[in-house]
């Protein structure tokens, strides 16, 4: 049986969108979905998803016969987002039907032009970055970023941040920075010495800054102010 509120914590997991967007996901690839479908088969979606989702399972225009890659592009198009990340999406959400009812993927698939049963199929767990967030910063973006970031410093492989804190400080502020670590999905590098905590943000795969670690030290930023109130910012 499909749940909503297990379909959307899933789908949070699966492609690692911040979970005020997850939501809009779910409903966007129902939508898109149904656009593909005939109406029996547009009926038989509406009444297997959950309420939240209902409505966006049904659509009363023609029928598309695209592609499953125009599928997954109309999904990024209304996102919006990168096509891969549509592609992830998609098959995020879809699989996750699929766990949970089988005979309805099946009847899915089978109303569906050919090259739609991948849709149905889970994408790879947990990569470190989403599609659209891997390209290295240029080095006008990094300058500009920067200079936005006083407290940061650091080149086009990383970027740093010491904090100077009470010793009491410091368990609460490492604590907020791992927490908003793994909501955003990503690592954060932390060594603790006598000028404080450095932060050390990068990417890994592509050995650079991206823009997802510039969102990441702004959430370290905002946990400085927030628990190190009383202390020395580094």
């Amino acid at each position: 049986m499909i749940t909503h509120r297990r379909l959307v914590e899933d789908a949070a997991a699966r492609t690692r969108l911040p979970s005020e967007r997850v939501a809009r996901a779910v409903k966007v690839t129902l939508a898109v979905l149904a656009l593909h479908l005939d109406v029996p088969a547009r009926q038989r979606l509406r009444q297997a998803v959950p309420g939240p989702a209902r409505d966006a399972a049904y659509a009363t225009v023609p029928r598309s016969h695209g592609t499953v890659t125009d599928f997954y592009g109309e999904v990024a198009a209304h996102l919006p987002a990168a096509p891969e990340q549509g592609r992830r999406v998609a098959r995020a959400v879809l699989s996750l039907i699929a766990r949970d009812d089988p005979g309805l993927a099946r009847h899915l698939v089978e109303n569906l032009p050919p090259g739609f049963a991948e849709a149905f199929t889970a994408p790879d767990a947990h990569p470190e970055r989403l599609p659209g967030e891997d390209a290295p910063l240029t080095d006008r973006e990094l300058r500009d970023a920067l200079r936005r970031r006083p407290s940061w410093s650091g080149d086009g492989h990383r970027l740093t941040r010491t904090v100077g804190l009470p010793r009491d400080r410091v368990p609460p502020l490492l604590h907020q920075v791992e927490h908003d670590a793994r909501e955003l999905h990503r690592r954060v590098g932390h060594s603790v010495s006598d000028e404080g905590i450095t932060f050390t943000v990068r990417t890994r795969s592509v050995d650079a800054v991206t823009t997802a670690d510039l969102e990441l030290a702004d959430r370290i930023d905002a946990a400085v102010s927030a628990v190190g109130s009383g202390g020395r910012p580094g």
